[in-house]
């Protein structure tokens, strides 16, 4: 948190641009201009420990047994205990085996599910009109905009029959709801649509600030919540304060005694952008691989190597290091003090158990060597300043200590979301339907891109440990044996995948848990070149077609 913070106040104080972000933007940025304008932000605050108080959960677009384990440990609990558990997912996940209930519907066809459950559960009148009354507006518009919906078709759009759909709705009829959504929500092509339909479900059915109900966003990366609670997003100040509100901005121009444009900064993908067309000549990396992380990784590169300067921060000598001007060795999280956010709001603090190797330094150490050469009145000198100045400015982060453990301000907006007295009444979003697109006949799999629990994020890191290494993963994609019978695969051969931005080869490996006309490539392995299959473009942009799955074709 300290050095995120400081990061982002070196940019916007200092150098003067908000063109910052975080290994974390797709769900900074979803979370930013979607759930915490609609709900003051709590959504992603809901203890874990909830979920068992939950009279239902839907889980969508996550294998937490890979990605997330310890939410694993909780919902697993909770179906052991009686609680219905429908898992929504094309592939069969470990979760599968202690689900109540599994849709496994096609890929990218869960805002066609989420409408039509919606659909069917105003169709039988189980909806919690009093909370809605109490707490909502729009909701004659949205019940309008659902009685356009075909349900005929969305079955087979999403691949469920009627009847799953209808035994879905009883499973959900009267109960409070915990909906656990992962990065296969917020990464796929309509997925703030998608958020959109998951929080109607959450207010028709009176879930949203119940104990145990409403919407548990998923952070996949350490201290992805942290960062954006520092301002290292591109349209947030600290404390998640709006960079385009005159109020907010004004406060922080008090605190650094600095102007700050209101013009938001360019995401990761933009910032890409900007630098294949020259707008944007220098470039400050630190504990960050686009290389590695972003699609189209030779599209990075050849960006990259258009700018003028670029400084890398890591403790890796990795892909991105041989690009830069300047390489500033920083020091691991065992080799530092600091402090990260988890995704329940929970303040966790660290200290050095060894110090860090040859050169290298604590990257606030670096920042603040940094910033007293670009002018700061005076440097901090200590780790412990830094967080002086997060807990007197940052008001969610007041109860921040230097030891153990604490929790954001309950009394802040940032923490977890009590919807009962809110000031504002939340506005149900636009039913919309995707049921009409065609699919690309000369792309005519689906590839579902995921993560295996071995590795973390892009694998930079990761890739790194000589005992993940002797596991020997090859990273064989999931082709299910219907498709490999006519396609003449066996098990073993290696297979191109080739999508409209690029192509990787791969062993196939049996499986049956990905449904014909499916495959599972998993991340991190093989320089991650997986990023290869999908398109660059801004996750915002409607023309993007997301980061989770893509169209592909198959030759051995």
């Amino acid at each position: 948190n300290e050095e995120n913070y400081l990061f982002q106040k070196i940019a916007r104080a200092l150098i003067g641009t908000n063109n910052i972000d975080n290994g974390g933007y797709i769900s900074g940025q979803f979370l930013s201009t979607f759930l915490d304008q609609k709900t003051g932000g709590g959504c992603r605050l809901n203890p874990l420990s909830d979920l068992e108080k939950a009279e239902a959960i839907v889980v969508l677009g996550a294998d937490h047994n890979h990605s997330l384990p310890v939410v694993s440990y909780y919902l697993k609990r909770a179906a052991k205990q009686g609680t219905p558990l429908i898992v929504v997912d094309p592939r069969e996940t470990e979760l599968v085996s202690f689900a109540t209930s599994w849709l496994r519907i096609n890929p990218r066809a869960d805002l066609e599910l989420l409408n039509a459950l919606a659909a069917l559960l105003h169709e039988k009148n189980a909806y919690d009109s009093e909370f809605i009354d109490r707490n909502a507006e729009g909701f004659s518009i949205f019940t309008y905009g659902l009685s356009s919906l075909d349900v005929d078709k969305v079955s087979r759009v999403s691949g469920l029959a009627g009847e799953r759909l209808n035994a879905t709705v009883e499973l959900l009829k009267g109960k409070r709801i915990a909906f656990v959504v992962g990065h296969g929500i917020l990464q796929q092509r309509y997925g703030i649509h998608t958020m959109g339909a998951i929080l109607n479900l959450s207010l028709m059915t009176g879930s949203l600030g119940t104990e145990g109900g409403g919407v548990y966003v998923l952070a996949r990366e350490n201290n992805q919540a942290g960062a954006m609670d520092m301002g290292a997003v591109p349209n947030l100040l600290p404390g998640r304060m709006p960079l385009d509100e005159n109020a907010a901005r004004k406060t922080w121009e008090k605190n650094w005694k600095v102007k700050i444009s209101p013009d938001p900064g360019l995401n990761m993908s933009r910032i890409i952008e900007a630098a294949e067309s020259g707008q944007l000549k220098a470039l400050y990396i630190m504990g960050e691989n686009p290389l590695r992380s972003l699609p189209q990784p030779e599209r990075v590169k050849a960006a990259i190597e258009k700018l003028e300067f670029v400084v890398v921060q890591d403790i890796l000598n990795n892909e991105v290091v041989k690009l830069a001007d300047v390489a500033l060795p920083g020091a691991a999280a065992s080799e530092k003090s600091g402090s990260f956010t988890n995704m329940e709001g929970r303040i966790q603090h660290f200290s050095p158990v060894v110090p860090p190797p040859g050169k290298a330094k604590p990257d606030w150490e670096i920042l603040d060597l940094l910033a007293t050469r670009l002018g700061a009145a005076e440097p901090y000198g200590a780790v412990e300043k830094i967080r002086e100045e997060i807990r007197r400015l940052v008001p969610p982060y007041a109860q921040m200590n230097g030891g153990g453990q604490s929790w954001l301000n309950a009394s802040s907006p940032m923490a977890a979301f009590q919807i009962d007295g809110a000031e504002e009444m939340i506005s149900f979003s636009p039913v919309v339907s995707t049921v009409d697109e065609k699919n690309d006949a000369d792309y005519p799999f689906q590839a579902i891109m995921g993560s295996l629990r071995f590795h973390l994020g892009s694998g930079t890191r990761t890739i790194a440990s000589g005992r993940i290494r002797d596991f020997d993963l090859n990273g064989e994609v999931a082709i299910c044996a219907t498709d490999a019978e006519q396609l003449k695969l066996k098990d073993g051969d290696t297979v191109q995948i080739e999508s409209r931005w690029g192509a990787i080869k791969r062993k196939r490996g049996c499986s049956n848990r990905v449904g014909p006309g499916q495959l599972f490539v998993p991340l991190a392995v093989n320089a991650n070149d997986a990023m290869n299959l999908i398109d660059l473009s801004d996750m915002a942009d409607p023309k993007s077609t997301g980061w989770k799955t893509c169209a592909v074709k198959l030759k051995k």
